[in-house]
């Protein structure tokens, strides 16, 4: 039996995307598996009135060719645009000053920056984080890409870093992680942590606003682009199993009894997604799917539309720190980061907490969350609430953290099924972080099927079938 493309590709989000678009460029026929109504269903903008509000900046990652979305845009000649966010900020609730986080240039400047930002005194030490910083900033991203089971706690302590230095680098962590800085010691990975000080801190990449939002302005030109190249996407097609024979990856089955056949299958899913479709999971598997499911936290957001602005001309994405030094949530000011976004005569605040489960049920839940991201807008803009005109709100489970975490995850190539993949930010390797750590996730995972087909002349191309 034939086979309807080279890779069968599961999961339309931007890990999908951008994998069904390097397998094009690497010349191979991806088709497209979108489970849901249409592609990057959780990319959707929430609308409040004639504004539209969210919460997903992609990064844009010029040291990687621009990163995996930009570089699949570029390819697909896709109508992409995008306006750069202005840099982040950090505003600590125990003394009510801000700090911006401008580009370091250099060990010195970063130890600078984290001297800002840090609940522990770092004079002592700078000689020390000076010395780490050095390391990191000459790593390759292959390099860090590796680290993704490796214990931050661990990877400082292989590199004789002092206690105190330790505990200030987790101490960081735990504020860009949202959660305690005991539970960062215990979970986090050094790709994380050295991600987002590479990205952000040594202005490796930038935020950005894609033109009216992230959905309309990115994810559904490169669908439309996909398509008018040639790749077929297949809309609410929910999937039921991997199809398997002779112990191999042949195609997929979806639910309505279809099977599409092709010579190697990607899941470019969220790894507690897989358990789902992946009926027989390999022990490795299985047990990447739990560790993920273990620290799965959940996302809160706040969309206040506001008829005057209380936030004192607030312009830039800020991360709020309470009073022991912890992040307490980002707020965006979307009528300044993102100008189309917000109506005209109208300010838009967007909001964001994230929440371990154990944290989001001590809260009260849904509407515990929700009240505690309010409470704490009001006590940073006080007149908030009177100034609203009309609000949304979101919350939702999401698996946020454990790209960033030191537990399993989930193989790129899956040896006990030859012909399986694994492309979702939860595999491994990968590069950046959030919507551009599951681009990346695809695209390399693309690279690598490219490269095993390549090595194995005795398969034929969906095309060459076709022919």
């Amino acid at each position: 039996m034939g086979n309807d493309a080279d890779v069968v590709v599961v999961g339309a989000g931007i890990a999908g995307l951008c994998c069904a678009a390097t397998l094009l460029e690497q010349g191979l026929q991806p088709i497209l598996i979108c489970e849901t109504p249409e592609v990057g269903w959780s990319l959707r903008a929430v609308q409040v009135g004639r504004s539209r509000g969210f919460v997903q900046h992609p990064i844009w990652q010029p040291g990687l060719g621009g990163g995996s979305w930009f570089s699949a845009a570029k390819y697909l000649n896709a109508p992409v645009s995008f306006d750069v966010s202005p840099p982040l900020q950090i505003h600590r609730m125990a003394d009510h000053s801000t700090v911006t986080l401008s580009v370091s240039t250099s060990p010195a400047a970063i130890v600078d920056t984290f001297a800002d930002i840090s609940a522990l005194p770092i004079k002592d030490q700078r000689d020390g984080l000076e010395k780490l910083m050095r390391e990191v900033q000459g790593m390759s991203w292959t390099q860090i890409s590796q680290l993704s089971e490796t214990p931050l706690a661990e990877w400082l302590q292989q590199r004789g870093a002092d206690p105190v230095v330790a505990k200030i680098m987790c101490g960081l962590a735990a504020k860009v992680s949202e959660i305690p800085v005991d539970v960062a010691e215990q979970i986090l990975n050094a790709y994380g942590i050295l991600t987002k000080i590479r990205t952000l801190l040594f202005g490796e990449a930038f935020c950005t606003s894609p033109a009216p939002d992230p959905w309309e302005g990115m994810v559904l030109p490169l669908a439309r682009a996909l398509e008018a190249k040639g790749c077929t996407i297949l809309r609410s097609a929910a999937m039921d199993d991997v199809l398997i024979e002779q112990g191999r990856a042949a195609g997929v089955v979806l639910k309505s009894g279809a099977e599409i056949r092709g010579r190697a299958v990607a899941l470019a899913t969220g790894t507690p997604r897989i358990a789902r479709i992946l009926k027989n999971m390999p022990a490795a598997v299985r047990a990447a799917v739990e560790h993920a499911d273990s620290v799965k936290g959940y996302d809160c957001c706040t969309y206040s539309l506001l008829d005057r602005d209380v936030t004192n001309g607030l312009a830039n994405i800020t991360m709020i720190t309470d009073e022991q030094g912890a992040n307490r949530g980002y707020v965006f000011p979307m009528h300044a980061v993102s100008p189309g976004s917000t109506e005209e005569g109208k300010f838009l605040l967007a909001a964001q907490s994230q929440h371990m489960s154990d944290e989001y049920h001590a809260l009260g839940g849904h509407d515990g969350a929700v009240q505690s991201l309010l409470g704490l807008q009001e006590r940073l803009y006080p007149g908030l609430e009177n100034a609203t005109v009309q609000r949304a709100t979101q919350v939702h489970p999401y698996g946020w953290l454990n790209p960033s975490t030191h537990g399993p995850k989930l193989p790129g190539r899956c040896e006990e099924i030859p012909g399986l993949y694994f492309a979702g930010d939860g595999s491994t390797p990968t590069m950046s972080f959030g919507v551009e750590g599951a681009g990346q996730a695809g695209r390399l995972r693309a690279l690598t099927i490219a490269g095993d087909f390549a090595s194995d002349p005795h398969q034929a191309s969906a095309q060459a079938v076709a022919r």
